[in-house]
């Protein structure tokens, strides 16, 4: 285990979310940051966000606009349906996943949709979970507020991440070109 000023580093912390009901209760949820390997098992498993379509760029006669190469030229198409379709259900798995690492340190969470072993599909676990929440009653807030206290435990807030970017030197200090 890494040490720090010889003591081991145990990156085993967590504390308290509550999500006030309208009916007056209380949720409470136990949370955890995320793994440093987070996303990358997540690509490893297949949830990657869509791929973005393209067009051809077209000049006022309809006639396709070439590079300096004589190739058409291509830009982003972000308003086809089925693009955004497929990018709103990438960001749904994210979150939901996001919330089933958060809270596997919970004792009095328990979710009955499996997590895969092996070869199981993470986009249907995934899809699971979504309606596990739904079923339960989570809101789109909800789920919202449990991602942002997450990332914030896991140091993944944009405020975090400038910080943590800040404190690296340039690269023309370290010796890159």
């Amino acid at each position: 285990l890494m040490k720090l000023q010889g003591e081991e580093l145990r990156g085993e912390y967590r504390r308290t979310v509550e999500l006030p009901r309208p009916d007056g209760t209380v949720w409470r949820f136990v949370i955890q940051p995320l793994s440093l390997g987070f996303s990358r098992e997540l690509r490893r498993q297949g949830i990657t966000p869509p791929a973005r379509p393209t067009r051809v760029v077209r000049d006022a006669t309809g006639k396709p606009l070439r590079d300096g190469q004589g190739l058409a030229v291509l830009a982003g198409d972000d308003e086809k349906s089925e693009y955004q379709a497929d990018l709103e259900r990438y960001h749904q798995r994210m979150a939901v996943l996001m919330i089933a690492e958060g809270l596997r340190g919970d004792p009095n969470v328990e979710f009955s949709s499996a997590r895969p072993t092996g070869e199981g599909s993470w986009e249907a676990y995934a899809d699971a979970l979504i309606e596990e929440l739904e079923g339960a009653g989570f809101s789109a807030g909800d789920v919202g507020v449990l991602c942002q206290e997450i990332a914030r435990m896991s140091q993944l807030l944009p405020e975090h991440v400038k910080g943590k970017r800040d404190s690296f030197p340039e690269r023309r200090e370290v010796g890159f070109t």
